[in-house]
């Protein structure tokens, strides 16, 4: 990319009112992987797939399609949004122009709520795979705590080397989760042609009305909905670029299209396996016990190296963007200590911000024994500050609006966002140790608590 390029993309974000402070080096593929990453359906589908199986079993691939719609229409608008401002912040900074500071400041809360809450439980997920990986190859009991913790300085530590690093290992971190999904669905072919007692019947009939009941599909549409975000990604990486008004779009699109589309194939040959008369003494974690029983240790050892790797990629693109986020509200004086949080170092990272994630990720790990009341947090946090990002889009009027998007599209888009946000906040969902179940929505109050008494703080100035 030659330098009069990136002069000119340092003239348009001039035309926003910021100066050029961040690296300007991603290109195409770098862009398109901080989303990939971030959206992880090796990692999500490994998660969270028994749970969607268990609520509608066989039916889990018409939920997943319809989760990819909803969330085809949400990339849509923010690729028409990150094309006519592309600056790091994305939600925040697309809801302060297009609305005003107060919407913009409720939409950047929500969506550094989903980050700063997801990123700790992320690290503690990929704590545990790595414990577990070390005791049934070496026998050897370590402290996920302390994996954890370093992992998190880890990543912290990869990005105050600058976004250089950080696209190497996200690039890396991508080719390789490819490669794992793409042998994990040839396996998945292989043993389904080859197991030759297997008979395979969906049996879509087997699941009367009575079974098969709007809440079970609600609850079924959590496997997508936990899974098919974080294509945003690129746009919160708008400054660090190269062209972005041509390459944050596509990345955004791209980055849904391909996720959906490996993950719809992944889901439907696991159900086709599951469905199967063998299936019955598969335990409740379906994906993770099938790969053990039926195809061997060897197979889900090497799965779960490329799973390993998948995590910690996810961890990577997770700090990214909740760093450019804090870094973008900082810059605009509506975050506390926004002075320190904004700081730019010689790397041209946004490195105070960093070191806040680390240490405020650090104290939940240590704090929470239990994380889930901390990362519960995350995917409804973030599909609300999606419904704000799409309210604002309403807003964008002009004969020089770019990629513009039907309004028909955008309130179906809104509805969708609203419908998965009471999905996740409404249903009980069980935290081992504690008798209640809203365990999620008393944290989501809390964390809101808290942005309120910081928006009195700094609006009331």
């Amino acid at each position: 990319m030659s330098q009069s390029s990136n002069d000119n993309d340092s003239k348009e974000l001039a035309k926003f009112g910021y100066k050029q402070e961040l690296n300007r080096t991603m290109r195409r593929f770098s862009s398109f992987a901080v989303s990939f990453s971030l959206i992880s359906i090796l990692t999500g589908i490994f998660a969270n797939f028994h749970f969607g199986f268990s609520q509608v079993g066989n039916f889990i691939p018409i939920s997943w399609t319809i989760v990819f719609a909803g969330q085809f229409l949400v990339a849509l608008i923010m690729a028409e949004l990150s094309v006519n401002y592309p600056i790091s912040g994305y939600g925040y900074q697309w809801s302060y122009r297009l609305v005003g500071p107060k919407l913009g400041f409720i939409t950047g809360w929500l969506l550094l709520l989903q980050f700063l809450t997801g990123f700790p439980g992320i690290c503690k997920a990929l704590s545990f795979l790595i414990s577990d990986l070390i005791y049934q190859n070496f026998a050897i009991n370590v402290s996920s705590l302390f994996i954890s913790v370093l992992i998190i300085w880890i990543i912290t530590f990869i990005h105050l080397n600058g976004i250089n690093l950080v696209s190497k290992i996200n690039n890396i971190g991508v080719i390789t989760e490819i490669i794992g999904i793409v042998m994990l669905i040839i396996f998945l072919v292989y043993f389904l042609v080859n197991k030759t007692d297997l008979e395979i019947s969906l049996n879509f009939n087997d699941y009367k009305l009575p079974d098969f009941n709007i809440k079970s599909f609600a609850l079924s549409i959590l496997l997508g909905a936990w899974c098919l975000t974080g294509f945003e990604a690129a746009a919160d990486m708008s400054e660090e670029t190269n062209n972005p008004k041509n390459t944050v779009p596509k990345s955004i699109k791209h980055s849904l299209i391909s996720s959906g589309i490996l993950g719809l194939i992944i889901i439907i040959l696991s159900t086709v396996f599951l469905s199967t008369n063998n299936y019955e003494k598969i335990n409740n974690n379906y994906l993770t016990d099938m790969l053990q029983f039926e195809f061997g240790m060897p197979i889900y050892l090497l799965t779960l190296i490329f799973i390993i790797i998948a995590i910690f990629a996810c961890g990577v693109a997770c700090m990214a963007t909740a760093s450019r986020l804090i870094f973008s509200m900082s810059r605009d004086s509506i975050l506390p200590k926004s002075n320190w949080l904004s700081f730019i170092d010689n790397n041209k990272s946004p490195s105070n911000s960093l070191l806040f994630i680390g240490i405020i990720s650090t104290l939940f790990i240590i704090i929470f024994d239990k994380i889930e009341m901390i990362t519960s947090v995350s995917a409804i946090s973030g599909y609300i500050g999606y419904c704000g990002i799409i309210f604002s889009s309403f807003f964008l009027t002009g004969k020089n609006t770019i990629n513009k998007i039907p309004k028909i599209l955008k309130i179906i888009a809104l509805i969708w966002c609203v419908f998965v946000a009471l999905c996740l906040l409404l249903p009980g969902q069980a935290v081992e140790g504690f008798n209640f179940e809203y365990i999620h929505a008393i944290s989501l109050i809390v964390f809101l608590i808290i942005g309120f008494f910081v928006y009195l703080y700094k609006f009331s100035k």
